[in-house]
């Protein structure tokens, strides 16, 4: 018995070894497990730091990781409110920006960033200077990109103005729009805040916001599947003023390829008037300290009483500081001491007929123009205007509208050809359907061609949609199509031409005289029809001519007030000199 014990013991024991083996086994495999689980879990949502675009809405930048989400009418790829520096308040008000610090583990990049305050009211915040970006639902890397800058009088606007995902999958690319400081904010000199850093003294705080932007483009961008050595800046209006300013200072060298000018202006703020302004708000804010102290003052205070101290007829934009903008526009471009790139410009029919209803003409009858655009109208344009009134306003309208032109598009063409041979001008003509009150008051108004071109739903501004009909909606979606053509394959290859056969060739700018100028984009007027009016043209408008016509118009009351428009700074003869604003 002893050794039947014996033995039993030992084979108990031996099974009790084999099954503490299986248990601490199934323990290790449990663990292992969980841990396998767990890293599955991390990098679902966590990308490996690399260079390399993995389609998803988790990517890396040199700072950290960003997740965006997906557009729900495109399903493409978005990242919204990317910060590219820091928040310029504080002790960062006025000054250059900073880059953002790194951070760890994954940031939602989901929702826009607060919208840069602006406004006497004080919309938005300070804490405002990010990207939001915006490509395919695809794996494919190396697709250009597209860095949109939005205009707005350099005191409004946004980047969440432009919902680019139907732009980038349309187009193919990677599109990028870009928030920076706007109003005082972004355009400010005045010698308290000097520190001797010629960036940081030159007040174009805004300016400087928009080098940083493409700079972070330039580092971050392959992260997303763009090209960074293929990237297109543009803007209207004030964005385009802005493109302009980019493309004449030595900073932005390399961080751009191409460029887009839509609807721009060239007035720069010479540096005396920047002063001024600057001055005449720290009178408003009844600041009487000075130096260092007085900077302090001003970083120290409230963004919105900032924003109420606006003077009269204060404007912003860059200011030719002599060192991040050395000069005016045109002594730059006269000189050819700027960075040459392909570009697309070009102006509207009817730039001007919008500031004409804000003026409210000879006799303030245009203001009530406006109700046109009323769903719940009760008058027309012959209830407004007497037939002679009708034939001043359209004349007022055409010739504001080419004197805008000449000055800010065809003046720049010109001197760009001499130095370069890939300058692309168009003139957007389409108003909506002829005869219609609509078309009579706006036509084709300041920045109706930003839907044709960026792959928005096509909507008139300052219209309120009146101008879109069912008549004509097969003319101006062709219309739309074609310049879309033209517009994405210049992203893609710097040349507006070679992806659609059925389209005119769009020719470079010629200087010669007799030589093909200007594309004109229009379609047919007739209902349901889809005909195209885009032609090669020898239209050009040049200043002296224009006032020469308006030298002998022979109705005075309308002579005067357009010698009155004429004469303002948007349009006064382009003079190479400082000391002209």
């Amino acid at each position: 018995m002893k050794n039947n014990r014996s033995l039993w013991e030992k084979l108990f024991n031996f099974y009790c070894l084999q099954h503490a083996f299986i248990l601490v086994a199934v323990v290790f495999l449990l663990g292992c497990t969980q841990q396998i689980i767990k890293l599955e879990k991390e990098t679902s949502s966590q990308k490996p730091s690399s260079d390399e675009y993995a389609q998803g809405v988790i990517q890396q930048t040199i700072y950290g990781q960003v997740e965006g989400t997906i557009d729900e009418g495109t399903s493409g790829l978005v990242w919204r409110g990317i910060r590219f520096a820091k928040s310029p308040a504080g002790d960062l008000r006025w000054r250059p920006p900073q880059e953002p610090e790194k951070w760890e583990g994954v940031k939602e990049a989901k929702s826009h960033a607060p919208i840069c305050i602006q406004g006497t009211g004080g919309s938005g915040e300070e804490d405002c200077l990010s990207v939001d970006i915006y490509r395919p639902n695809s794996g494919e890397t190396g697709l250009p990109v597209y860095v949109w800058i939005h205009g707005g009088s350099n005191s409004a606007g946004k980047a969440a103005g432009n919902n680019l995902s139907y732009f980038a999958k349309e187009a193919n690319v990677v599109a990028v729009a870009i928030q920076y400081r706007l109003g005082p904010f972004g355009f400010f000199k005045h010698d308290a805040l000097n520190t001797g850093d010629p960036q940081g003294d030159s007040g174009n705080y805004g300016l400087l916001d928009q080098m940083l932007a493409l700079s972070w483009v330039k580092k971050n961008i392959s992260f997303f599947g763009g090209d960074p050595k293929n990237v297109t800046a543009a803007g209207e209006s004030a964005g385009a003023h802005n493109i302009l300013s980019l493309m004449m200072s030595k900073y932005t060298k390399g961080l751009f390829q191409k460029a887009i000018y839509q609807s721009g202006g060239m007035e720069v703020i010479q540096l005396p008037r920047a002063k001024d302004q600057s001055d005449a708000y720290v009178k408003n804010l009844k600041l009487t300290s000075t130096g260092k102290a007085l900077a302090k003052e001003l970083r120290a205070l409230d963004a919105k009483a900032i924003l109420k101290a606006k003077p009269k007829n204060a404007r912003f934009g860059t200011i030719v500081d002599g060192h991040v903008i050395p000069d005016s526009y045109y002594c730059l471009l006269e000189a050819g001491d700027y960075n040459k790139m392909p570009i697309i410009m070009g102006g509207n029919r009817n730039e001007n007929s919008f500031w004409m209803l804000l003026g409210g003409g000879p006799d303030r009858k245009w203001r009530k123009l406006w109700g046109i655009t009323s769903k719940k109208r009760k008058k027309t344009v012959a209830d407004i205007l007497t037939p002679e009134e009708q034939k001043n306003f359209a004349l007022t309208n055409s010739i504001t509208g080419r004197l805008w032109q000449a000055k800010q598009v065809h003046a720049v063409a010109r001197s760009m050809r001499k130095f370069q041979e890939d300058v692309y001008v168009y003139d957007f003509q389409w108003g909506g359907t002829k005869g219609t009150d609509v078309e009579f008051v706006f036509g084709a108004a300041h920045a109706n061609e930003i839907a044709f071109f960026n792959f928005m739903p096509i909507f008139d501004i300052w219209a309120k949609g009146r101008s879109i009909t069912e008549e004509n909606k097969a003319a101006r979606l062709a219309l739309a199509k074609a310049m879309r053509t033209y517009y994405a394959q210049f992203l893609h290859t710097g040349n507006p031409n070679g992806k659609a056969a059925d389209l005119p060739e769009w020719k470079i700018w010629s200087n010669e005289k007799d030589g093909l100028k200007t594309l004109n984009l229009d379609a047919s007027s007739e209902p349901g029809s889809a005909d195209l009016n885009v032609y090669m043209t020898k239209r050009e408008y040049r200043l002296n001519d224009l006032h020469k016509e308006i030298d002998e118009l022979t109705d005075q009351t309308t002579q005067s007030y357009i010698k009155g428009v004429a004469t303002k700074r948007r349009w006064v003869e382009p003079l190479c000199t400082k000391t002209t604003d």
